[in-house]
């Protein structure tokens, strides 16, 4: 079978080694199969498929290495490493004789360069956002500090009170580097309790992502970062495993590349769900662009990866990109993958953020998937100390990926699949999706009463769900949903219609609340039958309580 090589430009002339992607025809031959997994996937890994029933398929076997072999026998060659999903092997080399004969192999299917090793200037803007140095200091909430309004408005600290903060779930992030997280305060509880269980670098292969670059570290101190008192991530008590695909300081396609070795060394670790804040649009070598039509999920090869990535039985989120003010407006790779979850940004105010990339894909599936706050986020600054102020989808997509594991703890016996669907159904226009929110901003409790059997997915209008206890003694628990009212009013009435209590509560508008009231008032009221008004700005919710003393 022909090969199709595709050389890098000026190669004869290079000084620097060009890095190429080379795929291979077939897997015979491999000493690996299905009889005996764990040569080539961890027993997490192993235990992850069977629980969801998912099958083994070539896709999960490693390359022949004999393949590998006989390109390094060419000639000077690099290998940088292998990829099962793509077939393929990522080699590095300046020695052209030898590249010229890589074609005449009978198992090279095809190649191309995706690094050219020359020097280009960097096109357009930074890749990553820059932090508001109006670091932030004052404290809302005792335990979450400044963290609490990006993990309220996803009713994430309601997980957290039926005792999910992540335990026993593997988060795997992909980023730019991690600089400072082995010394780091903000990571200190993470490392004394041995929660990285992995640190990859992919880029430079040198084994230490601690000293690359700030952005992984802010993504990873918004899921697992802790400053008592100032700040707390959405799953404090994940497990992560840490690997480093992005070089900051150029874009080429190579580092889709590293992003697919990436998602299949997390897959191959047992992981439950991954976080990319990461999307690839345009490139330093222009021709290797991708164009919008390119978002069909089957097209860029770190969307395809994406993808399997998902039906391998992880939950993948990824950024929807900040191309939303830019020529590029849409969503980056590889947020158009199927089956994943694409994560756009809000402000604080639940408002769409200008820079969010929207949708939806090259064939018309609805993307983003959901929102979360990007803009006007908290998370570490870049000196790693002090808190901040940032905007990017960067940190909307980790606040889902987090409160992801938390879900998935509470509902173990759940598939990827359930669990991406039950985020979808909670959000808050799940119904009349769009192209700048998706499905809306989700409802994590609400996707846990969704995983429970309890489908709120069809209520439109606001409604108290239940009171509890009843009888009261000293306060009690409201469940409803907001509908479009941003304030609860509670009232009650004795039994001559008199009222006894009144208390006025800023709500989040379309989801689903617990709130306890408790205060001296209503324990010292007397034991009988009391009439209770709720008003969320629609018709009057009534309901008769009993108030008895302990």
């Amino acid at each position: 079978m022909a090969a199709l090589f595709i050389t890098c430009t000026q190669a004869t002339a290079q000084t620097a080694p060009a890095t190429y992607l080379i795929e291979f025809t077939h897997k015979g031959g491999t000493p690996h199969g299905f009889d005996a997994p764990a040569t080539f996937l961890s027993p997490r890994a192993i235990e992850r498929r069977v629980r969801q029933g998912i099958p083994l398929d070539s896709l999960d076997l490693p390359v022949n290495p004999a393949f590998v072999a006989a390109l390094q026998q060419a000639g000077d060659l690099q290998v940088l490493g292998t990829s099962r999903w793509q077939n393929s092997v990522t080699i590095r080399s300046t020695d052209t004789l030898a590249l010229d004969t890589l074609d005449r192999l009978p198992f090279v299917r095809a190649m191309r360069c995706v690094h050219d090793g020359d020097p280009h200037p960097p096109r357009g803007e930074s890749k990553f956002p820059v932090m508001q140095k109006n670091s932030v200091d004052a404290v809302d909430e005792a335990t979450y500090g400044q963290g609490f309004r990006q993990l309220s408005m996803l009713n994430g600290h309601l997980l957290h009170r039926a005792g999910a903060t992540g335990q026993g779930m593997l988060l795997g992030v992909l980023d730019s580097g991690f600089d400072g997280v082995d010394q780091l305060p903000a990571f200190a509880a993470l490392r004394d309790r041995y929660g990285i269980v992995l640190a990859a670098d992919l880029v430079q292969a040198d084994g230490d992502v601690y000293a690359d670059h700030w952005h992984g570290r802010s993504v990873l101190s918004v899921i697992a970062g802790d400053l008592p008192g100032r700040f707390l991530g959405v799953a404090p008590d994940v497990d992560v495993a840490l690997v480093r695909t992005e070089d900051a300081d150029s874009e080429f396609i190579v580092e889709e590349d590293h992003w697919v070795r990436g998602a299949e060394l997390l897959d191959s670790l047992g992981c439950d769900v991954l976080n990319t804040s990461l999307g690839y649009t345009t490139f330093d070598d222009s021709t290797q662009d991708h164009t919008v039509n390119d978002l069909d999920g089957r097209t860029t090869r770190i969307s395809i990866a994406a993808g399997i990535a998902a039906r391998k039985g992880m939950v993948v989120v990824n950024s929807a990109g900040n191309s939303g003010q830019s020529a590029w407006y849409r969503i980056s790779p590889p947020a158009d993958a199927e089956g994943i979850l694409a994560v756009g940004a809000v402000g604080l105010e639940r408002q769409s953020a200008p820079f969010s990339g929207h949708g939806p894909s090259a064939d018309g599936r609805v993307k983003p998937d959901v929102c979360a706050v990007g803009w006007q986020a908290t998370s570490l600054d870049v000196d790693g100390t002090s808190l901040a102020r940032i905007n990017g989808t960067s940190f909307s997509g980790p606040l889902v990926a987090g409160l992801a594991c938390c879900l998935w703890q509470l509902h173990p016996e759940r598939t990827a699949v359930e669990i991406t669907e039950a985020i979808r159904r909670s959000a808050s226009q799940a119904l009349r999706p769009d192209i700048d929110l998706g499905y809306g901003i989700p409802d994590l409790w609400r996707a846990h009463l969704l995983l429970k059997g309890e489908d709120l997915t069809g209520l439109r209008h606001e409604a108290v769900l239940d009171l509890y206890p009843m009888p009261f003694n000293d306060g009690f628990t409201a469940e409803l949903y907001t509908g479009e009212a941003d304030r609860l009013m509670l009232e009650l009435f004795d039994s001559l219609g008199r009222p006894v209590w009144r208390l006025t509560e800023l709500v989040e508008p379309g989801t689903y609340r617990q709130l306890t009231f408790a205060d001296p008032q209503l324990a010292g009221l007397p034991d009988g039958i009391y009439h209770l008004r709720a008003d969320l700005g629609g018709p009057l919710l009534e309901r008769s309580v009993v108030k008895v003393r302990p």
